[in-house]
């Protein structure tokens, strides 16, 4: 005899000594036992002439379990729990493993970033600078002036600095990894002091100073990033970045990054006496000449403008400030040169 969750098969041989075998359904299964002779009699609920005596009360616990089972709704079965327990353990461990994917290796590949050489960085920055610049749209004789403007500021640096203006009416600036940094003509129309342009730079020479920019290119671009890196493979990484230029433009840092860059962008302004306002106006500025219910790209990472303006002022309460007037001449020349 065999006791299944669903039927009882017993095998026997019949008078004419054939082996034949019967199928009961386990919700047809009688099952006693007698205390007395301490066996369990089995049979069929609704045939006669058949019955079975096993030993012990093994068997007739067995199948009462099995027919209590039977009876539940499919929901209510120790399968169905089992099923629904497997289900929860499945997603539970595939819930950890994206978890682990969407923190995990954002923060291995910038980890990474830390790692990568200036010259490799400029490569990247090249590459995607190479993408994204339109040939004939960039402003030379503007470029020229911001980067003399930049060199009378006189910032010490391992990174080949390069800013170039792009013509447009985007109000805009980002830096890209390895030096590159690009401003918008018409954010520098919008301008109307030298410290707010020495505040812009500072900013974003920050972001490439601090390897912000490549380690946020690499946190956005993830897995792509970080398998080409692990592998060594900076081509794959060169042709990852060139394939997303267009979106590393409107590149947003954490509020931690855009912190940093503020504060140490301001530090380089104070270093040099150049007004620190310049951020506050520059900010202030922008904000203002924004669309209602638009930000700028410069500022949309960091929208809490009027915290960032406080703690700004807040930091640069005893400056001492000295009018540079190489640099306010290089910012009349640029704005000429804008404005036309």
């Amino acid at each position: 005899m065999l006791i299944f969750d669903k039927e009882v098969h017993i095998g026997y041989r019949n008078q004419q000594g054939q082996n034949t075998q019967l199928k009961w359904a386990m919700l047809d299964v009688d099952a006693s036992f007698d205390f007395s002779k301490h066996t369990t009699r089995i049979r069929h609920a609704r045939e006669t002439g058949v019955e079975i005596f096993v030993n012990g009360n093994d068997a007739a616990n067995y199948i009462k379990e099995m027919q209590s089972e039977q009876s539940k709704p499919w929901y209510k079965k120790d399968k169905a729990k089992e099923w629904r327990r497997n289900l929860l353990i499945f997603f539970g461990v595939a819930g950890f493993l994206v978890l682990l994917y969407f923190l995990l290796v954002p923060w291995m590949s910038e980890k990474l970033a830390t790692r990568v050489s200036i010259k490799t960085e400029e490569q990247f920055g090249e590459a995607v600078y190479e993408a994204l610049v339109p040939q004939n749209q960039d402003n030379v004789e503007a470029s020229l002036v911001v980067n003399d403007f930049f060199a009378a500021m006189n910032v010490r640096t391992a990174y080949n600095v390069r800013i170039t203006v792009m013509d447009g009416e985007t109000v805009n600036a980002f830096a890209l990894p390895g030096g590159r940094i690009v401003v918008y003509s018409a954010l520098l129309e919008k301008m109307e002091s030298y410290p707010e342009l020495a505040a812009l730079i500072s900013h974003e020479f920050t972001h490439v100073n601090n390897k912000h920019s490549t380690k946020s290119i690499f946190r956005k671009l993830g897995s792509k990033i970080f398998i080409s890196l692990l592998f060594g493979k900076f081509g794959s990484v060169t042709s990852v970045l060139v394939d997303q230029a267009d979106n590393l433009k409107s590149l947003k840092y954490s509020r931690g990054l855009e912190k940093e860059a503020d504060v140490e962008g301001l530090a380089l302004l104070q270093d040099r006496k150049i007004d620190p306002k310049g951020f506050a106006d520059l900010f202030k500025h922008l904000k203002e000449s924004a669309p209602a219910g638009s930000m700028p790209e410069f500022l949309g990472s960091h929208p809490d403008i009027d915290k960032r303006i406080t703690y700004i002022r807040e930091a640069s309460t005893n400056a001492v400030v000295v009018e540079n007037e190489q640099l306010k001449a290089i910012f009349k020349k640029l704005k000429q040169n804008v404005q036309q």
